[in-house]
């Protein structure tokens, strides 16, 4: 009797220690599956987020953005070919369109916040995350490096030349022996601004492709 009250007590602790390792395990599975419940959540309304920016910014493009820059390129394309006739008062009197200068660049805030709270790997999409990398620490880094670019020709090249040769505040230019020199610098700059537009068309079809993956992934949850 007494071996058998022994063996009844092994048993019994075995159980409650089974017990309490099955309470832990379990409790630590309520908690992850919680957890990895919170971070899906978060990852879909980041997605969402990104979706916002980026049709947001196609709109942009579309819509004001490559419209304008195009309709700029004719303009200062246009001053060049009038340079080439040697015509001063149509200079003149296309001279002011050269200081419409128009750039956007996408919005980063989301992705930016997203990286920089290390919350990349919410998305198990490896390649949703190179995509996502591609576009913003690819493309929309270049499409910056255009804008400063053409930023600081105009304002070196271009407005430095006006402030030297032209009287700025009647927009006439002053010495027409140096117009070589400014047809020369506005061909530079014509080659500047085309490359823009194309990098901003480029922008909006990448976003396209970019936002189409996100709106899939949404519409799956």
């Amino acid at each position: 009797m007494a071996k058998k009250k022994k063996g009844s007590n092994w048993l019994n602790h075995f159980m409650n220690f089974l017990a309490v390792i099955l309470g832990v395990y379990f409790a630590f599975y309520v908690n992850e599956q919680a957890k990895s419940k919170e971070e899906h959540k978060e990852a879909v309304q980041i997605m969402k987020s990104l979706v916002n920016d980026l049709s947001a910014d196609i709109k942009t493009y579309e819509e004001y953005q490559i419209p304008i820059n195009a309709n700029y390129l004719k303009e200062v394309n246009k001053l060049f070919g009038i340079i080439l006739k040697e015509n001063r008062d149509s200079i003149n009197s296309q001279l002011p369109k050269l200081f419409l200068v128009e750039n956007y660049v996408p919005n980063t805030s989301t992705y930016n916040s997203m990286r920089s709270a290390g919350k990349m790997n919410l998305f198990e999409n490896l390649s949703l995350q190179k995509q996502l990398s591609d576009y913003y620490e690819g493309i929309a880094i270049e499409c910056q490096k255009k804008n400063e670019i053409q930023i600081d020709f105009f304002m070196n090249e271009l407005v430095n030349w006006l402030t030297l040769h032209a009287d700025l505040l009647e927009m006439k230019i002053l010495e027409e022996s140096q117009l070589m020199v400014f047809q020369n610098k506005l061909m530079i700059y014509e080659s500047l601004i085309d490359q823009k537009v194309k990098n901003y068309q480029m922008i909006v079809d990448e976003s396209k492709l970019l936002k189409g993956q996100l709106d899939s992934l949404i519409s799956s949850e």
